[in-house]
């Protein structure tokens, strides 16, 4: 096998981390220890103190508060018995208590499992239990779903309850959506509110996690049909936001703007753990609206963010966005989906630049960026730092493709995931001998080193920048009594770049007895809003191949041809 990257790293491990940053003709090396985010977060508690850390809606919490409550939840968290290695599992949306919670479970030891609030009841109870969760940390909206699975959750010892209205100001700028307003619910059973959590005695001291303990468990789902979560280490998030830090030129000063779901790899280390690393002020939203959007950068003078593809188009379209004052936003990076030249050009008349990468769950999100001085349009850019780039012959993984010619991407960085949890087999075939990952998916170089995304080796599909596999929308699918077989693609969205579609062989005593919408209408209670089928097509047979295997290849053929693709 051909060890040599044919995009070598840029930057070295020794006893710390070093980074070269060019300004003009001159260079400056910054050096500093190695250690876990939490601490660094620690640090600039006690650096920044009266400083905004985080604004919701108005509310403004210091860096001395944000400190202090981190301590009590920690507190708490210890009293519940949790400590160096228990999982932590975290269901909720864009507010300071993710934040919080979040860093709370480090200071104790502990390991995030950070997962959609929109889960329905399968999905929670496969990942509680995967992980062997024992505190759960949720929102309001997750109450029902807890209900009825609770007695089916064999690690939970402890629920905490809390709402997205928790720290709204009397007059929330922008404004928040009614349906996200406290509702009163309650869970059946014993649990304790966010007040009690973060009321209690602060936590003693910190606990002295390795940097290459296991930090996070960030679920991805597979081609196995059920999420796996990617091993991230204490390394892994402190090189994401080291690195992300120094690409962008974030600072003390930077104002982020987060509106992608903290719970997701991407907005976690783009926005919680560079912020968490460089100190400054974080702008959360509970949940992306343009107007919301477009007023929280005009009036929190927000100077970074990073959204996916679709969110940069429907602000483009939106009737006021030029009305809006923009001229704090330095940097808005995108991924998910190509942009529009149009598009990026109307941004560009307005003095906001965008960049686009490329990175995924098992590489701490990160790994290919467009450099900031030298953006290429329609390129996912080049190798941040302290990142080695393959790019192999799917056929013959011995063979590296020359320029110009597609690959199969392999990665190998401190950014990468030690593997996958619980799941030896399939951490043998994505974490290969000598620290490289395969990520499935197919690109090429050209001759200035910037690389393109062609396609996937892998049968996922993408929707909003969320990765949707085949398998697992069947899994769920195959629970409703009228499905005989079926099969997952996807197909092009205008806004969403891909939604799902579903082939579906009805079971005889069934068919003329139930209807396409009746289907989608149940397959709506059984996933996530961007999972769900949203087209589905009843056929008397699929395709399949000699070993009795669905090919979705062909129907994927089949649905091009229809469309004219």
């Amino acid at each position: 096998m051909v060890t040599q990257p044919i995009f070598p790293s840029r930057g070295a491990v020794l006893g710390g981390r070093f980074c070269c940053i060019f300004v003009g003709h001159f260079c400056c090396i910054l050096f500093y220890r190695l250690q876990p985010l939490y601490r660094k977060l620690y640090d600039n508690s006690l650096r920044l103190r009266e400083r905004k850390a985080i604004v919701y809606y108005g509310t403004i919490i210091t860096w001395d508060e944000v400190r202090d409550l981190i301590y009590r939840a920690a507190g708490s968290l210890q009293r519940m018995g949790i400590g160096k290695g228990d999982r932590v599992y975290l269901g909720m949306q864009n507010c300071p208590q993710m934040v919080i919670s979040f860093f709370a479970a480090h200071f104790v030891g502990a390991v995030v499992t950070a997962m959609t609030p929109a889960y329905k009841v399968g999905e929670v109870q496969y990942a509680a239990n995967d992980s062997g969760a024992k505190v759960m940390i949720i929102e309001e909206s997750v109450i029902p779903i807890y209900n009825q699975v609770k007695d089916k959750l064999s690690t939970v010892e402890h629920v905490v309850v809390t709402s997205l209205g928790e720290y709204l100001p009397e007059n929330p700028y922008p404004h928040f959506p009614e349906d996200l307003l406290p509702q009163g619910l309650k869970c059946d059973g014993p649990a304790m509110s966010w007040k009690e959590f973060v009321g209690g005695e602060p936590l003693k001291e910190m606990a002295k996690s390795n940097i290459n303990d296991v930090a996070v468990l960030q679920y991805t789902t597979g081609t196995t049909g059920r999420p796996k979560g990617a091993m991230l280490t204490h390394r892994c998030i402190e090189a994401g936001s080291f690195i992300l830090t120094g690409h962008t030129g974030n600072t003390v000063d930077t104002v982020t703007l987060a509106v992608l779901p903290l719970f997701h790899i991407t907005s976690m280390n783009d926005h919680m753990f560079t912020w968490a690393f460089m100190g400054g002020c974080l702008v959360i939203l509970a949940r992306f609206d343009p107007d919301s959007y477009l007023q929280a950068i005009e009036r929190y003078r927000c100077t970074y963010s990073i959204v996916v593809t679709t969110i940069v188009i429907a602000l483009a379209n939106h009737p006021n966005f030029e009305k809006y004052d923009l001229s704090s936003l330095a940097l808005l990076g995108i991924g998910g989906a190509p942009l529009p030249v149009p598009v990026l050009q109307k941004y560009h008349n307005m003095g906001v630049y965008l960049s686009e990468g490329w990175g995924m769950s098992e590489t701490t999100a990160l790994g290919i960026m467009n450099p900031m001085d030298a953006i290429k349009i329609g390129s996912i850019g080049m190798p941040v730092p302290q990142v080695d780039i393959r790019l192999v012959d799917p056929m013959d993984i011995s063979r590296d493709v020359p320029i110009g010619e597609e690959g199969e991407l392999w990665i190998k960085s401190p950014l990468v995931a030690i593997g996958y949890w619980n799941a030896p087999e399939l951490t043998a075939e994505t974490f290969l001998e000598g620290g490289w990952l395969r990520t499935g998916d197919i690109c090429k170089m050209d001759e200035d080193g910037y690389f393109y995304i062609c396609g996937r080796l892998k049968e996922m599909i993408k929707v909003s920048a969320y990765s949707v596999f085949p398998a697992e929308v069947e899994q769920y699918m195959f629970e409703h009594p009228a499905i005989q077989d079926c099969a997952a693609i996807g197909v092009p969205h205008e806004s969403k770049g891909e939604e799902v579609k579903i082939f579906v062989v009805l079971k005889p005593d069934y068919k003329g007895k139930i209807t396409e919408q009746e289907m989608i209408d149940w397959a709506k209670n059984q996933m996530a809003p961007y999972k769900y089928p949203r087209i589905i097509e009843f056929r008397d047979s699929l395709p399949v191949g000699n070993t009795g295997k669905v090919m979705r290849k062909i129907l994927r053929e089949e649905e091009a041809a229809r469309r004219g693709v």
